[in-house]
């Protein structure tokens, strides 16, 4: 039988400190504003989702907070993102991206063996000896609950694994440089049922030492792994409140439609 995965309490989100900070926040694509006027405050080791229909802005957003948004021809942004306490547009990109870990919808190894797969990121931020590379990807692997699966296969291709596999793989080589801040972009859209219930609980059991913040379609994926929740619409952030509130007592009609099917 499927394991079911339910997350049993949500943190509280109250008094926890800010890791990442937007404040009045817009985004152009050349003509069209993916983002109108977001304030929103992501708090540190918890689980934040962005929820909302397709083209709202949340995956634009996402992809902001780690500059992924900077490879898009004609963007131009005003307001202020602040990941602790500094200006990200103000800072290097690429450094940034060490603090701030990304993973895709869709599983994209790279095309080299699962240790290299791990080892990308830090073997270009120093000289590694074979004992630290070794604990990097024991490290990682076990805290993407891939270990057991893997570990006597690291030299083979990371694209040989299945695609739950594949995910999790994707999640340890962002674990890699030790991200303050993981983003999720829909990370269970393209898997199956049994290696969504293992990425949501990791996701759960990252959120404990890092900040995660996740895309989602699944409404019911938010209310099992996010500890606040921020509902998007045509670009503008209509609701943000801790998920069990948000989703048993929302505020704004609007929240109210999209939650019970109603919205148009």
């Amino acid at each position: 039988m499927e394991k079911e995965f339910t997350q049993t309490q949500h943190r509280s989100v109250a008094d926890v400190s800010p890791v990442i900070s937007v404040k009045h926040f817009n985004l152009w694509y050349t003509d069209f504003q993916a983002l109108k006027d977001i304030s929103l405050d992501i708090p540190e080791h918890r689980a934040t989702a962005f929820i909302g229909p397709s083209g709202c802005g949340k995956s634009t957003l996402l992809r902001t907070f780690n500059r992924m948004c900077d490879f898009v021809e004609g963007v131009r942004a005003e307001g202020v993102v602040e990941f602790k306490g500094q200006d990200i547009f103000k800072t290097d990109a690429n450094a940034l991206r060490v603090h701030v870990g990304m993973v895709f919808q869709h599983p994209n190894p790279f095309p080299m063996s699962i240790r290299e797969n791990i080892l990308y990121g830090p073997a270009r931020m120093k000289r590694l000896s074979r004992d630290e590379g070794d604990q990097i990807v024991e490290r990682c692997l076990t805290r993407a609950a891939l270990w057991d699966e893997v570990k006597d296969k690291l030299n083979q291709s990371g694209l040989g694994l299945s695609g739950g596999q594949q995910q999790r793989l994707c999640i340890a080589r962002a674990l890699a440089t030790s991200p303050d801040v993981l983003l999720m972009d829909e990370p269970t859209s393209a898997l199956d049922p049994i290696s969504t219930s293992m990425v949501e609980e990791l996701m759960v059991e990252l959120s404990r030492d890092h900040t995660v913040v996740v895309v989602t379609h699944n409404m019911q994926q938010a209310t099992r792994v996010a500890d606040k929740t921020a509902f998007f619409y045509l670009g503008q952030l209509i609701e943000e409140a801790p998920t069990a509130e948000l989703f048993s007592n929302p505020r704004e009609t609007r929240t109210q439609e999209y939650l019970s099917g109603r919205f148009s």
